[in-house]
């Protein structure tokens, strides 16, 4: 059986979640993949729990406790400074970025460079420059499933595909679970206002909707797509569709949730007129070898994508075999359980093949 040294990098919905199912598992995965994973440290912005022989399970439970009581890691016994990340890289350990940061990506290219593997669920490295982002897609150390499709086995259907000497023409889908719900509500006549204050109570979106509604999320999981499939675009190759006007970008949160009502007579109209064409509103991405675009657009009533709802994804791979009928991919596309899932089989996959089993 193979020790899987782990270190997290961010503790917060992913994190802890991801903590409690290896909690929960490891002894059924050290049966079913010969592999036993220890983590050696759980970083947030605050400092660093840590020990090279791996973290006592009543450390990892006061963790636990000390998230779900909303406090941060600074609060237990032992913990090292934030900026000491670097210090606690060991070759051979998984390092699993588990974080929304902007700033990880030379602690990733440190950890690479010494040795480790990596994990991602931070989308914001792989959408950098190309020439920036490109060792985390050619780096055999490299997993990162969960930044397409949460749980969904987009990335792995992808790779199947290449692997198989296949070539991808087109991919395109759905890849928000909040533009999936804003959509259906105002397919049922919801207004836009109103939709988006909803989602918003119910968790759906960022504390600042602006995340979810400027489309940036969903254009770096498309050009996390193209990357993948061997398409070096850039992120101006990518034409977005932000879900509100430019004068709204840079207004206080609250300001900005009172000023989109006066943004439902326009999102109903285009609704209507999709609608009396046969069609409906979806926020869609497609991208190609040349460039891509994500927005707002009507889709047929019958197409698979119109039947979408809530947080389902569905990404389709167009394809020298997959032509006419493209390959698909559906389900739920969020949610920290399927997140979390999705990077421990990261995590165990990448295991498997450092150490050759």
């Amino acid at each position: 059986m193979r020790r899987l040294d782990v270190i997290f990098l961010g503790f917060g919905n992913v994190g802890s979640t991801l903590l409690r199912q290896v909690l929960e598992t490891r002894e059924v995965l050290a049966s079913r993949a010969g592999v036993y994973i220890v983590p050696i440290a759980l970083a947030d912005i605050s400092g660093i729990l840590y020990d090279e022989r791996g973290l006592s399970e009543e450390a990892l439970r006061a963790a636990l406790q000390a998230r779900a009581g909303g406090r941060l890691l600074e609060s237990l016994p032992g913990i090292l400074p934030p900026d000491e990340v670097r210090s606690i890289l060991r070759p051979g350990a998984i390092l699993a970025d588990l974080t929304a940061s902007p700033h990880t990506a030379p602690i990733l290219r440190a950890a690479l460079d010494i040795g480790c593997g990596l994990v991602l669920a931070n989308k914001i490295p792989l959408a950098e420059p190309w020439e920036d982002a490109r060792v985390f897609f050619e780096h055999p150390k490299v997993r990162y499933e969960v930044t397409v499709g949460a749980g969904l086995p987009v990335i792995a259907t992808l790779n199947y595909l290449l692997d198989t000497g296949d070539q991808v023409t087109a991919i395109e889908g759905c890849m928000s679970g909040t533009l999936g719900y804003l959509c259906a509500e105002l397919e049922r006549g919801t207004p836009y206002s109103v939709a988006v204050n909803r989602a918003r109570e119910l968790g759906y979106t960022e504390p600042d909707p602006r995340d979810d509604l400027s489309g940036t999320d969903v254009m770096r999981k498309a050009l996390i797509l193209a990357r993948t499939a061997g398409w070096p675009l850039e992120q101006e190759n990518l034409a977005i569709e932000a879900l509100y006007p430019r004068e709204l970008a840079t207004v206080a949160v609250d300001e900005f949730l009172v000023a989109i009502s006066s943004l439902d007579g326009e999102y109903a109209a285009r609704r209507a007129r999709a609608w009396s064409e046969g069609n409906v509103l979806r926020y869609v991405a497609r991208v190609t070898p040349q460039a891509g675009m994500v927005g707002l657009m009507p889709v047929p009533r019958e197409n698979v994508i119109s039947m979408l709802r809530g947080p389902g994804n569905y990404i389709a791979f167009y394809t020298t075999r997959y032509n006419e009928v493209p390959l698909a991919i559906a389900g739920p596309g969020a949610g920290r359980e399927v997140t979390a899932a999705g990077v421990l089989g990261d995590i165990i996959e990448l295991g498997k093949a450092m150490y050759g089993q």
